[in-house]
């Protein structure tokens, strides 16, 4: 019998890994598009929520995307939502001092994502991408902001991932690699 010896992962700093992460998923989102037959353009590096303009069946979207492991650190439990819009902690803050509230907050955020998109005669929305590191593979899914939408994030429960009817799932990739893993706790 032949043992494999298989190397150690090499983990990433945090901050290397959320880089190489969301870069690959942006990628993999302009790819994935494409083959769903979307123009993508993307926009400049870190412009303000939208990583993508994408015209569809003529129809353009001002495209979030937001690329996470499935699984959360330790492997234990997935992702169930993914976070589409931020706030700085030091902005957040200031409009708590101002007496607002989350959904104030929540509500002035996606007021801006829907300016943004307005300047681009857009359509808010998003892609989640979804990787399995130890599998090599990743999902992908796409859903457009309703107007009344006033969360900061989107499902990614099971249950949420089969009702969106844009998707793509369990596909390889050789692009992901252990080192996109989350780093075990210690």
């Amino acid at each position: 019998m032949t043992v494999v010896q298989i190397p150690p992962v090499k983990y990433l700093s945090t901050t290397e890994r959320i880089s190489k992460l969301g870069a690959l998923g942006e990628a993999i989102a302009a790819e994935w598009l494409t083959t769903l037959g979307v123009l993508c353009t993307p926009t400049p590096r870190n412009y303000p929520y939208a990583d993508l303009i994408g015209s569809w069946n003529g129809k353009k979207y001002f495209v979030g995307v937001k690329t996470r492991n499935e699984r959360q650190m330790g492997g234990r439990k997935d992702n169930d939502q993914y976070n589409l819009v931020l706030i700085s902690d030091a902005k957040r803050r200031a409009l708590e001092q101002e007496g607002k509230t989350r959904e104030d907050i929540t509500r002035i955020l996606w007021g801006e994502v829907r300016r943004l998109a307005a300047t681009h005669d857009a359509f808010p929305a998003w892609v989640t991408v979804s990787v399995l590191p130890k599998l090599g593979t990743y999902s992908a899914y796409f859903g457009v902001i309703p107007e009344n939408f006033m969360t900061r994030s989107v499902r990614m429960s099971l249950d949420a991932r089969r009702g969106y009817p844009i998707r793509v799932e369990h596909v390889r990739d050789v692009r992901i690699t252990l080192d996109l893993l989350n780093a075990p706790r210690k």
